[in-house]
Order: C-alpha cells, then sequence, then structure tokens
C-alpha cells in the first residue's frame, strides 16, 4: 500500500510540475504578445486592387451541411468580399440533407444573375465529413490561394484585401485572422469561452512573433496551394484537418501569419449541449494529432524551447484529460492513506500553479472589473475546467481504444433553443452525474479524514459538474423561438394579429389568405417591422391545391412553426330554421379538412428535417356544444381530438404539435356569432397569449381562464343539468 501511495504523489508531483512548465510557457508567450504586434500588414485599397494585375486567383471555399438558418448570411458575406471578379472564385460546397441545399440555390442564383462568381457544388457522397467535403473543393478550385470560411463564419468586406499582401513572402504557406464572437456576453458560457478564447489569441501572438509552432483554426484563414500540396493535401484521417494541417504545414517548416486585428464574425455555441459536444470532439481530434505527428515532431530539427513549446502544444489535451484521473484517485488516497509533508507541497504548487494560470488567462474576460469580479471570473474559470478534463478524458479513453467515433457538427444559429444532439451527449452527462457525485462522496471523505486538500479538488470538481448539469437543465426549459412561420387565415383579425406578433427583423412569415389586397397591406405592415413576407391568395376549401401548394412551400423551405388559423362560422339563425347545407358543408372543409391537408402537406418535409411545430387553433367551444352553432363546435371539437392524436403521434419524431383554444376574440367573425360574449379579447391580447404559449410548447393554450374553467366545467356535468346552465348564461337557440 506504501508504495502504491507513493506511486501516487509520483503522478501527483509529476502532473504538478508539468503543469507548472505549461503555465510558465504560456505566461512568456502572452508577455511576448503584449510587447507588440505579431504582424504589421498594409492593405490594399479596393482601387489599388482593381487596377493590379499581379493579384493572385483566390478560391474561397464554404463547406456546409444542414445550415438552414444561416447558410443565406455566408453566402451574403462571401459575395460582399472586394477583390476583383476575375480572380476571384466562390464555391458553396454543400453536404445538406435538408431544404439548406434549396435555400442556397435561390440565393446563388440571384447573385450569379448579378455577375458574382459564385458556383454551387454537390458531391454524390458524404464522405470524410467536413474535411472530405473541402478535398472535394480543392478539386474544382481553380485559385492560387484557398480562403476557408465556416458557414457561421462572417468575413468583412475588406478581408481579402488586407491578408493578401502577407502572402509577399513565398515561405508563408497559410494565414489566420482574429474571430469576434458577437454574442460573447450572452451567458455565463459565451463568456467563459470568450476568455478562453481571448487567452488562446494572446499565446498565438506571443508563438507567432517567434515563429514558434502554434495551432490555429480551420476558419477565416488563407492557404497557399502550394503548401497544401506539399503536405499531401487535405486529409481525412482526423475529425480536426486544420489541427492536422497545421502541424504538417509547420513541421515541413512553412512559415505562418497570424493577424489579431482582421476579424470575422461568429458566435459562440450558447446551449451547454452544444458546447458538450463540441469540446468532446476537439479532444478526440487533437488526441488524434498529437498521436500522429509526435514522431515527426522529434524528427525535425527544433532548438529545446521550440521543443518544448511544440510538446505542450500537442500534448496539452491529455494533460487537462489528467485532471480527471486526479479526481478519480481522490476518493481512495482519502480512504486509504495518511498524506505527509510532500504531499502538500505538490498539491500546493499544484494549486498555485492552477490560480495563477486562470488569474492571468481572465485577463481579458474580466478588464476593468473590480478585484472581487475579477476573483469570480477567475474561480469560475478554474471550475468549467473539470467538465472540460471529462470530455478530454473521454476522448483520450475513445481514441485509445480504437473508437474514431463520428463528425458532431456544432449546431449554429439556434442559440439555446432545443435542438436533437447526438447519442453522446446524453453519456457524457451520465458521466457528469457519475462525476458530481463522486466528487461529493470526495469531498465528505477529505473532511471525515481531515485531508483538506482532497475536499477542496473534489469540491471545486464537484462545482464544475453542478454547474454543466444546471445549464443543461436550464436549457432543456428554454424556449422555442421559430426563425420562419406560416399562418393560414391570416387576412383575419386573429390571423393578422399573430403575423404583426411575429414580424420581427429576420423572420420570414408566409402568409396564406383568401383576400389578396388585404395580404398585401398586412405584408407591407410585417416589413415595416423588419420581416421577410411572402404572401400567397388561396381558397381553403381547394383541399388538393392547397396539399400540392403547402409541399411546393416547404420543399423550398419548411417554415419552423406552421399556424392553421383560418376558420368559418354559421349559426341555425333567429329562429332556429337551422343551417343551410351549402354553409355546413364549407364549414367542415375550411375548419376541419383544410387543416388536415395543411398537416398533410407539411409532415413529410418535417419528418425529413426532424423537427418543427404545428399550431392548430381551435375553441373552448369544442369542450361543450353550443345549440346556435352545432357544426362549428363540431369542427372545433374535431380539431382539438387532431390535434391532441397529432402531439401523441409525432412527438418521438420532435414535432411539436399544440392545439389553441381561445374564447371570444373580438373579429367581424365573432361579432356575427349569436349569445352572449363573456371575457371578449382583442386579437393582439391573444396573439401574445398564442405566442407564449407556443414557445413554451404547451399542448393546450385555452384562454380566458373564467371563460375556460366555466366551459370545461360545462363539459363534465350530465346534460340534466349542464342545458339549463347553459340557458341560463343566455346560450340558447
Amino acid at each position: 500500500m506504501d508504495i502504491f501511495f507513493l506511486m501516487i504523489q509520483a503522478v501527483i508531483a509529476l502532473l504538478a510540475m508539468l503543469f507548472l512548465i505549461y503555465a510558465l510557457l504560456e505566461a512568456r508567450s502572452v508577455r511576448n504578445a503584449r510587447k507588440n504586434q505579431a504582424v504589421r500588414f498594409i492593405a490594399m485599397s479596393p482601387a489599388q486592387s482593381a487596377g493590379n494585375d499581379d493579384l493572385p486567383m483566390v478560391t474561397v471555399l464554404l463547406p456546409v451541411y444542414n445550415e438552414r438558418l444561416i447558410v443565406h448570411k455566408i453566402i451574403d458575406a462571401a459575395c460582399a468580399l472586394q477583390y476583383p471578379k476575375d480572380r476571384l472564385e466562390i464555391l458553396l460546397l454543400d453536404d445538406s440533407t435538408d431544404e439548406t441545399s434549396a435555400l442556397a440555390q435561390k440565393r446563388i442564383a440571384r447573385y450569379s444573375a448579378k455577375g458574382v462568381p459564385i458556383r454551387h457544388a454537390r458531391r454524390e457522397k458524404r464522405i470524410g465529413y467536413k474535411a472530405g467535403n473541402l478535398r472535394f473543393g480543392l478539386t474544382l478550385a481553380s485559385g492560387d490561394f484557398i480562403a476557408i470560411f465556416d458557414a457561421d463564419c462572417l468575413p468583412p468586406a475588406d478581408f481579402l484585401l488586407k491578408v493578401m499582401p502577407c502572402f509577399a513572402d513565398d515561405r508563408v504557406g497559410f494565414l489566420q485572422t482574429g474571430i469576434e464572437h458577437v454574442n460573447r456576453n450572452a451567458t455565463f458560457l459565451t463568456r467563459f469561452q470568450a476568455m478562453e478564447a481571448g487567452h488562446k489569441e494572446d499565446v498565438t501572438s506571443g508563438l507567432s512573433r517567434e515563429g514558434l509552432m502554434a495551432s490555429l483554426t480551420g476558419t477565416s484563414c488563407v492557404w497557399r496551394r502550394s503548401c497544401i500540396e506539399a503536405i499531401g493535401g487535405i486529409s481525412t484521417a482526423t475529425i480536426t484537418e486544420d489541427v492536422d494541417m497545421g502541424y504538417s504545414a509547420q513541421l515541413k517548416h512553412w512559415k505562418y501569419v497570424w493577424l489579431r486585428d482582421v476579424t470575422s464574425k461568429a458566435e459562440f455555441p450558447e446551449s451547454m449541449a452544444a458546447f458538450r459536444v463540441q469540446r468532446q470532439r476537439w479532444a478526440r481530434g487533437l488526441i488524434q494529432n498529437a498521436a500522429r505527428h509526435v514522431r515527426q515532431m522529434f524528427a525535425t530539427s527544433m532548438h529545446l524551447l521550440a521543443r518544448l513549446y511544440a510538446l505542450s502544444l500537442m500534448f496539452s489535451s491529455l494533460l487537462l484529460a489528467a485532471f480527471f484521473c486526479v479526481l478519480l484517485l481522490c476518493l481512495p488516497v482519502g480512504l486509504l492513506f495518511r498524506p505527509g509533508l510532500f504531499f502538500h507541497v505538490c498539491c500546493t504548487l499544484f494549486l498555485g500553479a492552477a490560480l495563477v494560470w486562470a488569474w492571468f488567462n481572465t485577463v481579458n474576460g474580466s478588464a476593468g472589473a473590480s478585484f472581487c469580479r475579477r476573483l469570480g471570473s477567475t474561480l469560475g474559470y478554474v471550475v468549467m475546467h473539470f467538465p472540460l478534463s471529462l470530455y478530454y478524458f473521454s476522448a483520450a479513453v475513445q481514441v485509445a481504444a480504437g473508437h474514431e467515433g463520428e463528425f458532431y457538427r456544432t449546431p449554429k444559429g439556434c442559440g439555446r433553443q432545443k435542438v436533437r444532439h447526438p447519442a453522446i451527449n446524453t453519456r457524457l452527462i451520465w458521466l457528469e452525474l457519475f462525476s458530481l457525485c463522486y466528487g461529493l462522496a470526495s469531498f465528505g471523505v477529505g473532511l471525515w479524514t481531515g485531508n483538506y486538500w482532497i475536499s477542496l479538488y473534489s469540491g471545486l470538481a464537484s462545482a464544475g459538474f453542478a454547474l454543466t448539469l444546471f445549464f443543461s437543465w436550464s436549457d432543456s426549459r428554454k424556449r422555442f423561438l421559430p426563425g420562419s412561420v406560416l399562418i393560414t387565415g391570416a387576412t383575419g383579425a386573429l390571423g393578422s394579429a399573430l403575423a404583426l406578433e411575429y414580424a420581427a427583423p429576420g423572420m420570414q412569415l408566409v402568409l396564406l389568405g383568401r383576400r389578396q389586397g388585404v395580404l398585401e397591406d398586412l405584408a407591407v405592415r410585417c416589413q415595416a417591422k423588419g420581416a421577410d413576407v411572402q404572401t400567397h391568395a388561396l381558397d381553403l376549401r381547394e383541399t388538393d391545391e392547397l396539399r400540392r401548394w403547402i409541399s411546393a412551400c416547404c420543399a423550398e423551405h419548411t417554415p419552423d412553426l406552421i399556424i392553421a388559423n383560418a376558420g368559418l362560422n354559421t349559426n341555425i339563425g333567429p329562429h332556429g330554421k337551422g343551417e343551410p347545407f351549402t354553409d355546413v358543408r364549407s364549414l367542415v372543409e375550411v375548419n376541419l379538412l383544410s387543416v388536415m391537408a395543411l398537416v398533410d402537406g407539411a409532415l413529410p418535409a418535417l419528418r425529413k428535417r426532424g423537427g418543427g411545430q404545428l399550431a392548430i387553433v381551435s375553441s373552448l367551444a369544442a369542450y361543450y356544444g353550443l345549440p346556435a352553432t352545432p357544426t362549428y363546435c363540431a369542427t372545433k371539437a374535431g380539431l382539438k381530438a387532431y390535434g391532441t392524436s397529432l402531439r401523441g403521434w409525432l412527438r418521438s419524431e420532435h414535432i411539436r404539435v399544440s392545439v389553441i383554444l381561445p374564447g371570444y376574440v373580438s373579429s367581424p367573425m365573432c361579432a356575427a356569432m349569436p349569445g352572449p360574449k363573456p371575457f371578449l379579447w382583442p386579437p393582439e391580447r391573444a396573439a401574445r397569449r398564442i405566442r407564449r404559449g407556443l414557445a413554451l410548447d404547451r399542448a393546450r393554450i385555452s384562454f380566458p381562464f373564467p371563460l375556460n374553467l366555466g366551459i370545461w366545467g360545462l363539459s363534465l356535468l350530465p346534460a340534466c343539468l349542464a342545458m339549463p346552465i347553459a340557458r341560463m348564461f343566455g346560450y340558447d337557440r
């Protein structure tokens, strides 16, 4: 046992020493970065570039995969690049299996008609994920230089004018620019990522100043084509092809340029699930590349300092994974051993190095903050690295076991909305839960045995795992915020109010109604609020035509939310003569059959995409049939049952279905209905309530409460009691 404890102490001492060396190397790089800018560049003006016949041919590669929410943004940004058109080529490399392709084709056709040199390229099979897509793009590219942008990375218009002069040196193989994350202050999670990214940029600036080996990202970068060819092209052997290319180029003595002041705009993952999956994928790629290039690194001639930096760069992922190993040792050490002086010295050294490292890493993220706030940022920065250590540890085990795993893309443009995540996310959540329980047990054992170092370490780890689990729980309760909405019956009072309620900058609205003039007026009002609006006039009684139209509409772009709102009403007349059968037929066709036709036409696209939302507008009259409007009540009861059935059927396919049960909403149709109209709501108020309910994915959205409670109570009573009560409140023939 003593030998085992000595081995544990040796492991902790080695880890503390390696971490101290790593922290000192990073501190040195950061200090060098703050002395001076790594690279000074001179940008060309558009006028200079237009008259320069010596400018090289540049191909811009835009790899995308199922990016329906943001594909238009990267196309717009790429087409806005200022560079001679005869020396520029833009290739959208589209691996998508959803409506992204249709959206991209439509936008590219618009730019092509204006003379922008952009093409839409698709390959037959998605082999090699993003790396394979880029390899495919190289076979089509004619440029001497290759610029690469991910779908969520938007370059400034003068990007090429600023960066291309840096390639005047033939030894420069590739160039990396900075990335400005527009949502860096959205949540604690994005602030943590911002601190990480800021520290990485400081370190990279220092490394580039001395020409030392650095790890650069695979977006907002430019490569010399001859450099790519010299390193054997873009390999699909790892899931982080950008790291692989950077290592290969630098080990073959190609120079790189780091331009921190040239920035493209991107976004951090805002949901915990997206962050978790992204980091586990990065960890696998980094470990794969360390194993892939370590021999070549030792075979390459380097001075000692450069070798130390290369080692710290390649194996920092394993160093982080080792932190989780230390957590696993806490419980047996606390139960079986009495620590001595050497153990306390090692722990003090390790914790001191970690706190100093974290303190200086958070400089950018907490600049100008008070001491207490900066101390809080440092503590948060420390505890968040424990979940990261778990992700890196699981990735190391995965790579060591020879299980390569899949490429899990990071959802873009979704914010904190609920989206489908791969199974690895669920497995990591269970591992976080286990780690939290294990850490709490170690914390308790440390207190019980008087080993406060173990309590401190396991307590910090437990705080980190509790934090990520809380974020996951919080994300699961976030509202669904659609980016595109289709509304039928948009010319009615409630439909118009819903259109105006959803109209906002960036929102895509499709409005369907019978009266074209009213639709056009409504579209103008929605466009004034910043929405992109399409209108279509259609008689919903033509159900076959409706099915064909919605199928074609969804083939071009499937809405995130479809609201079936159209409706008619009729009644038995003032003398109880009865409802004309032609009106009954129209009522059933519009109120019930058109909704079924709409769902039937849209459902294949929603199922293919793997999600969406359907909202079916019924009525509180669905609970209890009012004597004056039997057909109306029957159709609304049918819609209520139909929507409830759909929700149960489609829930497993991530298609949310809500039934809306409004009471009396002020409108011409409501005014024409016989009988009293208690608790009458304006359509604007009803639209706000409906939007909130749909955002929370309510199964039923019913209002107002007093009328809802009353009519629901009538439905529960026997007819001999319910009918007299209804007559007492004025609901008679």
